[in-house]
């Protein structure tokens, strides 16, 4: 198969996207064939389609293993898709009757949506920092995610498509079960007597990239701005702890963006939203300086939680939501964890605390957001101190003059009233963020996690 460019992501139809005819699916290959005897991939894959039954999981997974063994000379998830067909058959009564026929016509349009058959990679050389598509268009994309019918990124071996939830072995069954209801849920919307789509609804992809030399705090006085450290019992990905109407919510902390197979905070956003879905095919891992923005995704499902304690609901259908206006910042954060705590902590390394305010205040400055939501930003398997990285995200948002919401599951309560402890004494104490980040820089780096919330206001104290 030939290898992307630089600047471009090749789709299955494009002529360039080639492979060998194993199965001999094609009556005459002709002019089809290259010098090293593979053809084109698309009149293989149209064949099938057109050609094959499919009325039955078995007939599915038939299929699905014949692309796989044509694309990659080997069966997808090892041959094993008992978890998929478990799942259509206990959960998808309907999917050969009404899916199936709609991811058919779907993938076959992928021609029309993508005449050039491929995607440019943003950021790419020569290529723009934002993709903009249809609804329909992103749903193509989606279905062909469904089918493996696309080849890795040159920045990535996996996970950029929905294979990983086909096998038996699954590190989290439940977790995957729900993004393949999510997934269904979400093609149930192109179904002609359920909705009627939007010409106006796009999903956009932004690359928001500021300059290597970038400072948010480079002005002398940054006023900052509301703060609500706000306890939830659980995290979800119902609209309030999106953002909506009108701001935006951080839903990521890695440079590889994307979806998987357990439930950490991005996957849960990301397999509720399969609109998202198609970032993972265009974005690069994110630089310094770099953060992604995705707007118009639907999490279709509330997924309530995380890890190896989540659910997932229809949203409340009786609170109007416009997804259009849906706002997902993807900004990673310093993987902390990884970093030698010999010399005390990290997070209190000067350009490292340069490093985090920057990226998440690029972030916060990508659009005009009424109010930012996030977690407790790189805290998790990243090792960040939350007093810490709490501090910095408001100085973030006070760069982009917006205010923040700190959102804080149950697992968090404990640290929550001392965190609101912190907010007060910044509050009555300082003024700028210059303040804030100032206070921070004078914090003796071996100070232990377990003082800072002490030393902090302490230092507060003597202002």
């Amino acid at each position: 198969m030939a290898p992307s460019n630089g600047a471009e992501y090749l789709l299955p139809c494009s002529t360039s996207f080639r492979c060998f005819d194993r199965f001999s699916i094609l009556d005459d290959p002709g002019d089809l064939e290259d010098p090293n005897g593979r053809v084109p991939f698309w009149p293989i894959f149209t064949t099938l389609l057109e050609s094959t039954p499919i009325t039955t999981p078995v007939h599915l997974t038939e299929l699905l293993d014949a692309i796989a063994v044509t694309l990659r000379g080997s069966s997808g998830p090892a041959g094993d898709y008992e978890f998929l067909k478990s799942y259509i058959t206990s959960s998808q009564p309907a999917f050969f009757s009404t899916y199936w026929p709609l991811i058919v016509q779907l993938a076959l349009e992928l021609p029309e949506h993508f005449p050039s058959g491929s995607l440019c990679i943003l950021g790419a050389e020569g290529a723009s920092y934002t993709l903009s598509l249809s609804r329909r268009q992103t749903a193509c994309l989606v279905v062909h995610q469904l089918l493996c019918t696309l080849r890795a990124p040159v920045w990535r071996e996996d996970f950029f498509d929905f294979g990983m939830w086909y096998a038996s072995s699954q590190r989290h069954e439940e977790a995957c079960k729900i993004y393949l209801t999510c997934l269904f849920t979400y093609l149930e919307t192109f179904i002609p007597s359920s909705h009627q789509e939007r010409d106006d609804w796009r999903i956009t992809y932004t690359l928001v990239t500021a300059e290597e030399d970038y400072m948010a705090l480079d002005s002398p006085q940054t006023p900052l701005s509301p703060i609500d450290i706000v306890l939830s019992h659980d995290y979800e990905t119902s609209p309030a702890h999106l953002g909506l109407p009108s701001g935006a919510a951080v839903v990521s902390a890695n440079r590889y963006i994307g979806f998987g197979q357990s439930a950490t905070q991005e996957e849960v956003h990301v397999g509720s939203s399969p609109a998202s879905c198609p970032a993972v095919l265009i974005t690069p891992p994110l630089a310094k300086n770099q953060i992604l923005v995705v707007r118009g995704a639907e999490a279709v499902l509330n997924i309530s939680g995380q890890r190896r304690s989540i659910t997932g609901m229809a949203q409340d259908a009786d609170t109007p939501v416009d997804w259009r206006r849906r706002t997902m910042l993807f900004m990673d954060a310093l993987e902390l964890d990884a970093e030698s705590d010999e010399d005390g902590l990290p997070d209190l390394i000067p350009e490292n605390l340069n490093r985090e305010v920057n990226k998440a205040a690029i972030a916060f400055a990508s659009g005009p957001y009424e109010s930012i939501c996030s977690p407790l930003w790189g805290c998790g398997a990243f090792g960040g101190d939350p007093y810490v990285k709490v501090a910095l995200l408001w100085c973030a948002a006070s760069a982009a003059h917006t205010p923040l919401r700190v959102i804080c599951d149950r697992e968090a309560r404990e640290i929550v009233s001392s965190l609101n402890r912190l907010v007060a004494a910044i509050r009555d104490r300082l003024v700028t963020a210059q303040d804030l980040m100032k206070l921070l820089r004078s914090i003796p780096r071996d100070t232990a996690k377990l003082e800072m919330l002490g030393c902090m206001l302490e230092r507060l104290t003597a202002i």
